[in-house]
């Protein structure tokens, strides 16, 4: 396992010298900023930040606020000096300021900032948004116009919504996984905001081949896990919420040495034998749980749990108790025996 995240929050009024204490001990000395709330008077926030390989991913959700990064706050922060942030306004209104211009950042949208300059990013409305550091010779290793990008709006998109969806990902799992799980899918977010800065030629060829296959294979596998009791469940559907073709969607699960199918069969079966195992589910009917499922032929239901488990519905249930208690449903149809 790599380091936890580190939260810190706060809530109450600002005249309070607990505030004081949060914006000093957070604020001034950890992340090199100054807090301040708007509109005076009291603020709620809560920051996480965690460390996934060589990105740093910080969230931060609350009332509006305004953090100012000025030049001696920069002077103060060695290491920042040699990083890029990205700003994602992921779920509020925002205001970014650097180099002299000013970018309004609607929700998904983002923008490139320099840790080696002043700034300040103003969160406008209550909500959420997060700001990811990376290495300045990471980007520049895959996006050859760097410094044309900072200070710049990045419109919300698609692409932007993958990027999201791996960052709440990483931050959530990565501490529990190990150095080189993390590194990769450190990697991936790199390749995704490659893309969304414009990546051109060989790095946006590996970077659509790498990050871009991995983030799309994982909000496929996400949406089937959302629309696993659907019996209708289908290929062709799942691509088309996606926007890919169903040959593209066959190929991402070939790659990771699955198929669409296996997986979605896998799932429910899982699925089925997490519902048999809990007391809240003892008196449902197998066929009930089957269903709910995504099962809606009970038969195939029972030939493909035994041979997943080597063990029958009834069998699973009785294991954990559900025969001696609820007899009714632990025996409900012949078929599942």
């Amino acid at each position: 396992m790599t380091a936890p995240v580190v939260r810190r929050q706060y809530a109450g009024k600002t005249s309070e010298p607990r505030y004081e204490a949060w914006r000093e001990e957070f604020g001034r000395k950890w992340i090199r900023a100054d807090l301040i709330p708007i509109p005076d008077g009291y603020i709620a926030s809560e920051i996480a930040v965690s460390q996934l390989s060589f990105l740093t991913l910080g969230s931060m959700r609350g009332t509006p606020l305004l953090v100012d990064r000025r030049r001696d706050f920069v002077a103060q922060d060695t290491s920042g000096q040699s990083q890029l942030s990205l700003v994602f306004a992921s779920g509020c209104r925002a205001q970014a300021c650097q180099r002299g211009r000013s970018i309004d950042l609607a929700p998904g949208d983002m923008t490139l900032g320099s840790g080696s300059e002043a700034a300040s990013v103003t969160q406008l409305t209550d909500g959420n948004r997060w700001s990811i550091r990376i290495p300045y010779r990471h980007v520049a290793d895959v996006c050859r116009n760097v410094e044309d990008q900072i200070a710049r709006p990045i419109a919300s998109s698609a692409l932007g919504n993958l990027l999201l969806h791996q960052i709440e990902t990483a931050h959530r799992f990565g501490p529990k996984l190990d150095a080189v799980a993390n590194h990769v899918i450190a990697q991936y977010i790199l390749d995704l905001i490659a893309l969304c800065l414009g990546a051109v030629d060989d790095a946006a060829e590996v970077a659509k081949h790498r990050g871009l296959a991995a983030a799309r294979l994982d909000a496929i596998k996400f949406e089937i896990l959302q629309w696993l009791a659907r019996p209708d469940l289908g290929l062709a559907q799942v691509a088309a919420k996606h926007g890919v073709s169903t040959r593209y969607v066959q190929h991402l699960f070939g790659r990771s040495g699955e198929s669409f199918s296996g997986f979605v069969l896998e799932q429910r079966l899982l699925a089925a034998h997490r519902l048999l195992r809990e007391p809240k589910s003892r008196w449902r009917k197998v066929s009930d749980i089957a269903a709910s499922a995504g099962f809606s032929d009970i038969s195939y239901f029972n030939r493909a749990f035994r041979a997943r488990f080597g063990a029958t519905p009834t069998d699973i249930r009785a294991s954990f108790g559900g025969d001696a208690r609820f007899p009714l449903a632990a025996a409900d149809d012949s078929s599942a025996r």
